[in-house]
């Protein structure tokens, strides 16, 4: 401190032959000075400048600050620290200054009573001298001195400590008053009952947790997880607890639906080790009749199993030596042997046993064949809509004839048609039906069909499925009549016209799938004028596919009704769409040049004109083919070379080169060689690269054939724009050069090494065509000049 503020000094003092060190304040000298000693400041200075002196100069020090400022909490908590520090260098019995410590506690809980941390550090000072109920009642006056905000620091550290003590009711008493202040500290109340085997206290906490919807797990546990460490608990110490376990129990399996198999284990186990067996025993048929989950159901059943096996395995023992009957080991059910097998008579009952045996391992063979029953009931209890289970527990049951009729009863009551889920209920109706139809009950069978087609299923898929089965079982066991009849009964029953508002049984008269079956049922034992009719229907409601078109006109043709054919040509091309009319108007064309040949002309030059109108580029290559190729056979050449020439202009550009080469082709055919060239000239304008390149050389050779070498020259010059010297593709340079070289003089050929010269700059400067580079990687002529 500054001297202006602070003057002290040191005297030696001199006391019984020893020394000490004293401070003594000068006499102030100003008010500021004076009021110096009232500050702990001041006082907290000389205590550091004094830090390396003796305990008891450090010690005075304190009481004379005492006497300044008695309420400074940092001056008390500093002292008692000392106090304990020097206490802590001590031998416990050549010290007596333990007993005083307590007194200088006392003395600064005086002034330092609301100071949880002074109450704490006495109160730690006492247990350590293990004062039980001193530090007890210190607890006591701290709860009674502090705030209730600042409770929870002692209630802790009073938990904490009575907790390693050995007086379980003090403990017990403690406990439940911080509880009721906490009720979140149950679970670490919970723990200290567990580690001192107080079953009872600790279910009733855990009875009491379960009950308290405003309860808080501090380490996350869910109430699931208490109701199991409570079955638990309640499993494995049954006896001599203060609640009604069983009932619990009950309670927590009917509260907590889901994943409840190893609560109802527990409770099982709980009625073994009681010895009520045949209530475990009703408990495992409980469990695997009403869980909800097939892994559940594994570990209940599979716990059953073990129960059994058990048992019967004791019983064999039993038979087998009863002098060591008390060595059995029976860590499952915890009980006597005789408890088990209930014997009112001694235990010589040999025969008795034997019938005990026999008993327990029928039941227990009886049990394994009932496990898929039981597998399927769980899973229909977890979705009762199940299509696919149902189907599976009817072949389970179908030998037993009453169990098969009531589980399709049940099946088609509980399953709702909106609801269906994971297969058809259409297949559970098929399923009843094909149930009467393998004991020749054909009359049922019929009726469960016809019932099952008023049904409004979710889609008409279901409907189709229905009627389709019903139609193929008739069919199969010879009844062909009765198929037609049934057919008919679904296809021709009254139509809807409004599609966007039909149900899905009232689109079954639209059903391709129906309509194709009955084409073949008529196909195969009907007669012309049915199938037609059938074929008339379909075009009628529109139920065709250009497949079926073709089919009714190759059936009307066959019929030599062929005008009537085109006439369902011509319904058809109406009722589809691009792509589908492709293969359609083929075969019309086909079939109308191939019955009229010439004699039809304008008439089939409109349906050319027609289709040619209306099909994509992609497609009309084929079109104008056969519309040239009828020109030549029936029709003028003139409108045969105008068709070809509209082709390779309308064709898409993949097929130009093709399309100019066949139009090439026809006009030297009819009009001779001469008149080809202004086909080439027109490929030439229209084409590009590759394909102009390759049409430019054969225009050059054709000029040079005819001796027109100016013109074949001008050709060479025009495409070599085109084409780069550096790689030449097609040979173009090559050709070009010996042309020169056979028919040009020096000043043509100098023409020639110039243009070339002029292409190959042009082709430098040009970016380069990740097409053609990867062309020429696989070809291997990357690099080459």
């Amino acid at each position: 401190m500054n001297a202006q503020l602070l003057h002290y000094k040191l005297e030696q003092l001199e006391v019984k032959g020893s020394s000490k060190f004293e401070v003594v304040f000068a006499a102030p000298d100003t008010q500021q000075e004076q009021y110096s000693r009232f500050t702990l400041r001041a006082w907290w200075i000389v205590l550091q400048a004094h830090r390396d002196k003796p305990y008891a100069t450090r010690i005075d020090l304190y009481e004379r600050a005492f006497k300044y400022i008695p309420n400074c909490y940092k001056l008390w908590f500093n002292y008692l620290k000392e106090q304990l520090e020097d206490l802590g260098g001590r031998s416990t019995f050549l010290s007596n200054k333990f007993e005083e410590m307590i007194s200088y506690f006392e003395r600064a809980l005086v002034y330092m009573h609301k100071m949880p941390n002074i109450w704490l550090m006495y109160a730690e000072y006492s247990a350590s001298l293990q004062k039980y109920t001193h530090t007890r009642n210190i607890y006591d006056r701290a709860l009674q001195s502090l705030p209730v905000t600042q409770h929870h620091r002692i209630w802790k550290a009073y938990c904490q400590w009575i907790s390693k003590t050995d007086s379980i009711k003090t403990a017990i008493s403690i406990y439940n008053r911080y509880i009721k202040i906490n009720p979140d500290y149950k679970e670490e109340y919970l723990d200290y009952l567990v580690s001192k085997q107080l079953w009872g206290n600790a279910c009733q906490i855990l009875v009491d947790i379960l009950n308290d919807d405003q309860f808080n797990s501090s380490s996350g546990k869910t109430k699931y997880d208490f109701m199991k460490y409570l079955c638990e608990i309640i499993a494995r110490h049954p006896n001599d607890l203060p609640i009604d376990a069983a009932s619990i129990m009950k309670f927590g399996i009917k509260k907590y639906s889901d994943e409840i198999g190893q609560l109802w284990i527990k409770l099982a186990d709980y009625y073994i080790k009681t010895g009520q067996f045949e209530q475990a025993r009703d408990t495992f048929e409980d469990a695997v009749n009403n869980v909800l989950t097939v892994k559940d159901f594994s570990l209940v059943f599979n716990a059953y199993v073990k129960y059994e096996e058990t048992i019967i395995q004791m019983l064999e023992d039993f038979d087998e030596n009863d002098e060591n009957q008390d060595d059995i080991d029976d860590t499952i059910l915890s009980t006597k042997l005789d408890q088990l097998l209930k014997i009112k008579s001694s235990q010589d009952d040999e025969v008795q046993i034997e019938d005990e045996l026999l008993l327990k391992m029928d039941r227990l063979d009886e049990l394994l064949e009932r496990r898929p029953i039981l597998l399927n009931s769980c899973i229909l209890r977890q979705n009762k809509y199940n299509v696919e289970e149902w189907l599976k527990r009817i072949e389970l049951v179908k030998r037993d004839e009453r169990m098969a009729l009531k589980t399709f009863t049940e099946a088609l009551e509980i399953v709702e048609p909106n609801l269906a889920d994971n297969g058809k209920l259409s297949d559970i109706w098929i399923a009843y039906a094909k149930y009467y139809r393998d004991k020749g009950d054909w009359k049922t069978c019929n009726q469960i069909f016809s019932k099952g087609s008023k049904i409004e299923f979710k889609n008409i898929e279901e409907h189709v499925n229905l009627w389709s089965q019903w139609v193929e079982i008739l069919l199969l066991d010879g009844f062909v009549n009765d198929s037609l009849s049934v057919i008919k009964q679904g296809l021709f029953k009254k139509y809807v016209k409004r599609l966007d508002k039909m149900t899905p049984s009232e689109m079954v008269p639209y059903s391709l799938q129906l309509w194709q079956l009955y084409l073949d049922l008529e196909r195969n034992f009907g007669n012309f004028k049915s199938l037609r009719a059938a074929y008339k229907r379909m075009v009628e409601l529109k139920v065709v596919t250009p497949f079926i078109i073709i089919n009714y006109a190759q059936l009307l043709e066959d019929n030599a009704f062929y005008e009537e054919s085109f006439k369902v040509f011509e319904a058809g091309v109406q009722l589809f769409d691009w792509p589908a009319l492709y293969d359609l108007w083929i075969v019309y064309i086909t079939k109308f040049i191939q019955r009229y040949r010439g004699q039809k002309i304008e008439r089939t030059r409109n349906l050319f004109e027609t289709v040619i109108e209306q099909v994509p580029k992609d497609k009309n290559r084929i079109f104008y083919l056969m519309y040239g190729e009828f020109e030549e056979q029936y029709g003028l050449l003139n409108h045969a070379i105008e068709i070809y020439d509209r082709m390779v202009f309308n064709v898409e550009y993949q097929d130009k080169m093709e399309a100019y080469n066949i139009y090439i082709a026809k006009v030297a055919l009819y009009l001779g060689i001469t008149k080809t060239r202004p086909v080439f000239e027109s490929a030439i304008e229209n084409l590009q690269e590759a394909e102009l390149i390759q049409m430019g050389l054969r225009l050059a050779q054709l000029e040079r054939k005819f001796g027109e070498i100016d013109r074949a020259r001008a050709v060479y010059i025009h495409i070599s724009q085109f084409s780069d010297p550096r790689f030449d593709d097609f040979g173009l340079w090559k050709t070009w050069e010996n042309f020169e070289l056979h028919h040009g003089n020096e000043d043509t050929y100098k023409e020639f090494r110039r243009i070339s010269k002029s292409v190959v700059a042009k082709f430098s400067l040009m970016p380069p065509d990740p097409k053609k580079i990867k062309e020429r990687v696989e070809k291997g002529q990357l690099g080459q000049q």
